[in-house]
């Protein structure tokens, strides 16, 4: 349910796509992935992968200064595993294997842009939108985390000249509707105080006056919350910190 709404928002607001120039863009992605579950004796389990090891990639269709914008990402791949049988009692570390994920994430806002320098130089992008994120971590059993999310960011970009430009984004981000669900024992958890931020570092180099390259480093963390116990279990506390690099196109028209 949550997943059609958000799709139905952003269907709603695409009759104002084309207010103002606008840009696609697609790029290829690989995530150094980084995931923990904790409590206050310790790490549980972890989820770790180097860059390659989890790839996707993401499609953006955005203003240049003001309107509407859309983006979707989608990864896939395997993550080394460390923790520890569940009901076992054993610690962390008595267990090892490979985890198959899969990593999807979508957004709808509005950006508007405040020129900081009348020669074009300096750029302000602020932005504020909601979005929905989903991973199916599949570790001999699937356990499903989604959640939608409050978006707001800001940000600093400066015209090196009329091919070159640098940015950095901050978004921070709240949660809602956070859960987890299994299907080793069917039960679904309510997720508590779901919250994060993303940084990113955009580098485009225009080809011409349509096309350009770019590449982009993007941090991105979550702060997951005990759940509420369902059957005598619960959901840990657990922390994503995730590394993006994506290379790509962009079609300015």
């Amino acid at each position: 349910m949550l997943k059609h709404s958000f799709f139905l928002i952003s269907l709603l607001g695409a009759s104002s796509l084309f207010a103002s120039n606008y840009a696609i863009s697609v790029s290829a992605d690989t995530t150094k992935f980084d995931y923990a579950e904790t409590t206050s004796s310790g790490l549980l389990d972890t989820e770790r992968a180097d860059y390659g090891k989890v790839s996707g990639f993401s499609v953006a269709l955005t203003p240049r200064h003001n309107g509407f914008y859309l983006s979707a990402s989608y990864a896939k791949g395997d993550t080394d595993y460390v923790g520890s049988i569940l009901g076992s009692g054993n610690p962390y570390g008595s267990a090892v294997g490979i985890t198959r994920n899969e990593i999807s994430d979508y957004t709808f806002g509005y950006k508007a842009t405040a020129k900081l320098d009348p020669r074009g130089g300096w750029e302000m992008p602020v932005t504020v939108g909601i979005g929905y994120r989903r991973w199916l971590r599949q570790l001999g059993y699937d356990e499903l985390y989604d959640w939608g999310y409050y978006d707001a960011g800001v940000g600093l970009h400066y015209a090196f000249s009329s091919k070159l430009s640098l940015g950095v984004d901050g978004n921070y981000r709240k949660a809602f509707n956070s859960q987890m669900y299994e299907n080793l024992h069917g039960y679904t958890f309510n997720l508590q105080n779901v919250h994060g931020y993303k940084i990113t570092v955009p580098l485009e180099v225009k080809l011409d006056q349509k096309l350009s390259i770019f590449g982009s480093y993007n941090y991105e963390y979550w702060n997951i919350g005990a759940s509420n116990p369902v059957g005598g279990y619960y959901e840990p506390d657990s922390e994503t910190k995730n590394e993006t690099l994506s290379f790509g196109l962009k079609l300015n028209f």
